[in-house]
């Protein structure tokens, strides 16, 4: 089958209060938008990528991108505008991703988070290999926390938390499958794409994710991610 990655990059950011959309606030001295695009681009030399922004991104995306990507990588990696929402933005990146492949029912599309910079290749292989026509493969880890279930009038109970997972992306599916999801719910308010693919009738086989593979939103994070970031480094020398 043919691989493709589908980046979902079109945030605002307004959690940072930094002015700059999160996806190009610097990270070891290079977009955090950069190093999530490394990892597919090192995956696998055929990848082919979508990267959705928002319209009011493109200028900024144009001015970094060269600065930190090499030409062959840029060549690869095709600019989509986003919408309204996640969903229009996701849904719209599908349609692009498949007017270029050979064949939607033969491509197997990765959906991941433009802030998630430390998705592992076993982490993105992970999920194309356990991805079926009928199943998506999404990563999680299992939840850590301590977690209550809230309830009316300030009160609140205890639940098991072996029972839960925390979701993560890459989120990976056949295209044709996901896009004719997205077709059925493109207004719809989902906070991933398992849960649109779930409503429509999917089914979800769970990928082992990593706590590494975190996503940045606060300034909080990216503390977390230059940690990470500086670990990871040491590993590789």
């Amino acid at each position: 089958m043919q691989l493709a990655a589908l980046i979902v990059a079109g945030g605002s950011g307004s959690r940072m209060g930094a002015g700059v959309p999160k996806q190009f606030l610097p990270l070891g001295g290079k977009p955090i938008l950069v190093h999530t695009l490394r990892r597919f681009l090192a995956f696998d030399p055929g990848l082919l990528i979508v990267l959705v922004l928002s319209e009011d991104s493109f200028n900024h995306w144009q001015h970094l991108g060269p600065r930190h990507l090499s030409e062959d990588d840029l060549g690869r990696i095709s600019l989509c505008p986003g919408g309204e929402s996640r969903t229009q933005s996701v849904f719209m990146g599908l349609q692009r991703l498949a007017a270029q492949v050979r064949d939607p029912a033969d491509c197997l599309v990765a959906i991941h988070d433009g802030v998630r910079p430390f998705a592992t290749e076993a982490l993105i292989a992970g999920t194309y290999r356990q991805t079926t026509p009928d199943e998506g493969a999404v990563a999680c880890v299992p939840v850590k926390a301590s977690l209550r279930r809230q309830a009316p009038y300030g009160k609140s109970q205890a639940v098991d938390r072996s029972q839960y997972l925390e979701v993560q992306t890459p989120q990976t599916f056949v295209l044709s499958q996901i896009l004719a999801a997205y077709r059925q719910r493109p207004h719809d308010a989902f906070s991933d794409d398992a849960s649109l693919f779930e409503a429509q009738g999917g089914r979800i086989r769970i990928c082992e994710g990593s706590y590494d593979n975190i996503k940045i939103t606060t300034p909080e994070d990216l503390f977390v991610g230059e940690r990470i970031l500086a670990r990871q480094s040491k590993l590789a020398e």
